[in-house]
């Protein structure tokens, strides 16, 4: 997530949820837009060192402004088992350590960027599935809460997992079909936008995002989805724009008496020309939420969820699809069995153990059945968080997978790991 919208992310849910467990950092539950300007809420708590660290990222003023620095790590052991005769495996994956950096130039210009180091780096003959890569840098005007200006490589505003895509927001380690096939997370591309937040109605805030990149190509492949259709930071295929657009819907429960209920839901929508010769227009259309429950002082429910589609004007065959689609649901209950005098000192502000259900699916390819092994797939995942401060989670989850048509992508996964923010 972008460093500059950690703050506000956690005022919006503070100010929704009051006490609510669903109400920290880290829970999957975030706004409906990844760029938000609500009204800050402060909160009365014993300083620590615990506390000092949940509140931020390391920031230092300078006579050109302030510059902070933070990011998080993820460290992971997965074991694959491979039904018909695939095989099975077992290893430790220094799967992703991520730097983010924000300079804050001026009180309405800053400069923001994510660096991801995977698999250990880059351009070294022994590593294997690794790259650097630049996720977003972004240059935003922030002129009002209702219009904003942004430039630079923008993180595509299609859907919710890819705007929240951080590590530390989710108590599951394996990122769901959606977010890797579909919209391929993390997706940034060169371009440039507009943004704000409607705040004028008391029970319901209305963000928005619009932006122009260069969009896909046309490699859209039956097993990788959209990912191998990423384009070059430097050039266009067919010098034709995308269009992006998402609209974020946040009701305010609370001016209705409701104070245990939260929620924010967003739609999605682009165009684009992904063919070199503009022959093969692209549409799609994603829809997501959340929904946070507070049963009690120490137990919570968090239900999140996406559903993104493509359609693409071309005949299709079985490895050039015309459309594909994914989604996914988590439940997820959260209990506090902690000693309340823990809170804040030893402990974060809002520890948990959380108990989460994952249903996802994806087909890759609308005309076809099986056309690859991550095709027609169907996951059901079962996971365990504890979660002692906002920005540590340890993790182990067990998912069964099965595609439709082949035996190729059968398996079951069993994942523990840890992810830690500085």
């Amino acid at each position: 997530m972008k460093l500059r919208a950690t703050a506000p992310a956690l005022a919006t849910l503070a100010a929704l949820t009051a006490a609510s467990l669903g109400a920290q950092e880290g829970t999957g539950l975030q706004p409906s837009s990844a760029k938000t300007t609500p009204v800050e809420v402060v909160e009365e708590t014993k300083s620590s060192t615990v506390a000092d660290w949940e509140d931020g990222s390391l920031s230092v003023d300078s006579p050109v402004g302030e510059f902070s620095l933070g990011g998080y790590a993820t460290f992971i052991h997965k074991t694959i088992d491979r039904y018909n005769g695939g095989g099975s495996e077992n290893f430790f994956d220094a799967i992703r350590i991520v730097p983010q950096f924000e300079w804050q130039i001026v009180d309405w210009l800053d400069f923001n960027m994510e660096l991801e180091l995977e698999g250990g780096g880059a351009d070294v003959s022994f590593l294997s599935g690794n790259e650097i890569l630049i996720e977003f840098a972004e240059t935003n005007a922030t002129l009002i809460d209702e219009f904003n200006i942004q430039a630079g490589i923008l993180l595509i505003p299609f859907g919710r997992y890819n705007l929240n895509h951080d590590d530390l927001n989710w108590d599951l380690a394996d990122r769901p079909y959606v977010a890797r096939r579909v919209t391929p997370t993390a997706f940034g591309q060169p371009g440039f936008g507009i943004y704000g937040t409607f705040n004028q109605l008391e029970a319901l805030s209305i963000s928005y995002e619009l932006d122009v990149t260069q969009g896909f190509d046309d490699e859209f492949s039956s097993n990788g989805g959209a990912r191998p259709a990423r384009q070059s930071f430097r050039a266009d295929n067919n010098g034709n724009k995308a269009i992006w657009a998402r609209l974020g819907l946040t009701p305010s429960f609370a001016t209705a008496g409701i104070e245990a209920l939260a929620a924010d839901f967003g739609l999605s929508f682009t165009y684009q020309e992904i063919g070199p010769d503009n022959s093969q227009s692209l549409r799609g259309v994603s829809v997501d939420g959340a929904v946070s429950i507070t049963a009690s002082e120490r137990v919570g429910i968090g239900i999140t969820g996406e559903w993104s589609r493509l359609w693409i004007n071309r005949d299709s065959a079985i490895d050039r699809p015309n459309g594909l689609w994914g989604f996914f649901v988590d439940l997820e209950l959260k209990i506090d069995p902690f000693p309340a005098e823990w809170r804040g000192t030893h402990l974060g502000r809002n520890p948990y153990i959380g108990l989460i259900v994952r249903f996802e699916q994806n087909d890759l390819n609308d005309d076809h059945v099986g056309a690859a092994a991550r095709d027609d797939r169907i996951g059901t995942t079962v996971g365990l968080a504890f979660r002692p401060l906002s920005k540590l989670v340890v993790r182990i989850e067990f998912k069964h997978q099965q595609s439709q048509g082949t035996d190729a992508g059968d398996e079951t996964r069993l994942v523990t790991g840890v992810t830690v923010g500085f």
